[in-house]
């Protein structure tokens, strides 16, 4: 009787001790992204980031006097059902001292929300309270006030002055970004501080923490059930 509890007590040790190297394996750590040598307009130019831990930061620079760095793009995951937020308006000042536009687009680079000014604090940009319908890559860009995306209908977002954030309300806003239009003189040092935004999709055939304590209570009771069973055994012989 001693000899068979100590053994269940031995194996639940063991697999909750599993079960929390199994957590510890898949949690995450929110990271800060630095843009790398220049970071592209379009999607095929973005920058992308590996692994699976969120994303709370992303910085880099806008130069205007040196080409057509007036925006710059970048690929992150958004799951289904989580709350979207970015803004430049939550940086310290070594960041964001110029006009910033923030816009937000699908995997196939058709326009979801933009937005110029920040009603509350311009001339920096917040997109808040994105709601995400579906699990999936998305692409965010930084450009300087005035340089606006557009599609081969025109347009994707049409105007932004003096309005709030925006859907694809533009010429263009049903088509997928080809490229950008006008000029910006507005550019320096940026920092886009976010919410619920990943750098990628966790490792195929990992279980979310909830699933791995459920499996691990169904382990509990299976080996507490044999063992009951083994106890049964022993006793009626």
């Amino acid at each position: 009787m001693k000899t068979i509890k100590l053994r269940l007590k031995r194996s639940l040790l063991a697999l909750a001790g599993t079960t929390l190297l199994v957590l510890a394996a898949t949690s995450t750590q929110a990271a800060a992204i630095t843009e790398g040598a220049d970071t592209g307009q379009t999607l095929g130019t973005a920058q992308t980031t590996a692994g699976s831990a969120s994303i709370d930061t992303i910085r880099g620079s806008l130069l205007t006097t040196a080409g057509n760095d007036y925006a710059d793009m970048f690929r992150i995951y958004l799951y289904a059902g989580s709350t979207f937020s970015a803004t430049t308006t939550a940086s310290s000042l070594d960041f964001n001292n110029f006009d910033t536009s923030l816009f937000l687009f699908d995997s196939s680079g058709k326009g979801l929300v933009a937005n110029d000014d920040d009603p509350n604090v311009g001339p920096t940009s917040t997109l808040h309270d994105f709601a995400v319908a579906a699990s999936g890559y998305y692409y965010l860009a930084i450009a300087g006030a005035g340089y606006t995306p557009v599609s081969a209908g025109g347009s994707i977002f049409g105007s932004l002055l003096g309005l709030d954030q925006v859907g694809p309300n533009g010429a263009g806003g049903s088509q997928a970004l080809s490229g950008w239009q006008s000029i910006s003189g507005e550019g320096d040092a940026y920092e886009i501080v976010m919410q619920s935004a990943f750098a990628g999709l966790p490792a195929a055939d990992v279980p979310e923490p909830g699933s791995l304590m459920l499996l691990g209570l169904g382990a509990a009771a299976l080996i507490s059930r044999r063992n009951r069973r083994t106890l049964a055994t022993g006793v009626a012989r």
